[in-house]
């Protein structure tokens, strides 16, 4: 009965061992790499920007080059006596077009928005959670100052991954220069290995220790074929240091991007709201997320002195 036992017990272990390998090696990775992006038309993009554009105000294209060289469509809504210019960073399940709606609640202000790799212009260029997106907006950014806007003049607003990828270019950008205007953020994920945990945690849920393993070699394997270091994604060792000035929303309901792992980002500037799921909590905000915003541009004087040139 025991050498029974023995042998069941090994025979599971091994078969544990095999999946652990299988799912890190092959079935993780493609999964962190391809966010489940809608399909977006060339009229549905042109009736976002047609729902944003009051009289007189126009969006112009801009060919920015990324990480890798990689070519980014910019869209950027210029309006009349603009104090700066938003840039709207989407999440992981989304793109430009599903975020760039945020621009009516800060109608004053002109906005920027792009789509991350491995969506719209590039569905076939895996998405890197950050890795390869932070030098994709820090290039957005440069742009704008080449324009001629100054850097506290520029906003950033991002919502999970791309709140987490604000971070993480605000780093790389302070590092050659001064602080941007601020960044308004809601539910930006602690690191790439919490993350990982935390999305699988809610399709396994307590079961998903006994994957942690092939976490790490998912993390690994999506590294190699990405070519980005998983471990250099971490947005809370990036908001350590930032000058820029930061404020988070978040639900104390998120499984995605738990309160734990988004209190770790040390923001003093921290609103939680009860009951409120993933990306839920900037519409359940008293006031709505452009009153929050609002709010925190004019404490930080945001935008302050002559209006920037317009349309």
């Amino acid at each position: 009965m025991r050498r029974r036992t023995l042998l069941v017990a090994v025979l599971a272990l091994l078969l544990w061992a095999l999946a652990t390998v299988a799912a890190g090696l092959w079935l993780l990775p493609p999964l962190l790499l391809a966010g489940p992006v809608p399909p977006r038309t060339e009229a549905e993009r042109a009736r976002v920007r047609a729902s944003l554009a009051a009289p007189g105000e126009v969006w112009e294209q801009r060919r920015v080059l990324g990480g890798e060289g990689r070519p980014l469509e910019v869209w950027r809504l210029r309006r009349r006596g603009s104090p700066g210019v938003v840039v709207y960073l989407h999440g992981f399940g989304d793109d430009a077009w599903g975020t760039l709606g945020r621009a009516a609640e800060l109608a004053a202000w002109d906005a920027a928005g792009f789509s991350f790799r491995g969506r719209d212009r590039d569905p076939g260029v895996p998405c890197t959670l950050g890795g390869w997106e932070r030098h994709d907006v820090a290039a957005v950014v440069r742009s704008l100052e080449a324009e001629g806007v100054p850097r506290r003049r520029i906003v950033l607003a991002g919502w999970s991954m791309g709140a987490a990828v604000a971070l993480l270019a605000l780093e790389d950008l302070e590092r050659q220069g001064g602080p941007l205007g601020g960044a308004l953020l809601e539910c930006p994920f602690e690191d790439l290995r919490a993350a990982t945990r935390d999305h699988l945690r809610g399709t396994l849920g307590r079961w998903e220790i006994l994957a942690r393993p092939a976490e790490w070699l998912a993390l690994g394997q999506a590294g190699r074929r990405a070519r980005f270091d998983p471990e250099s994604v971490s947005p809370r060792r990036a908001a350590r240091h930032l000058r820029t000035p930061l404020a988070v929303v978040t639900g104390d309901a998120d499984r995605e991007t738990p309160l734990a792992g988004v209190r770790a980002l040390a923001v003093p500037d921290l609103t939680v709201v009860r009951g409120a799921g993933h990306c839920e909590a900037g519409n359940r905000l008293a006031g709505g997320w452009g009153g929050w915003a609002r709010a925190r541009l004019g404490r930080w004087g945001a935008g302050k002195g002559p209006a920037i040139a317009g349309p």
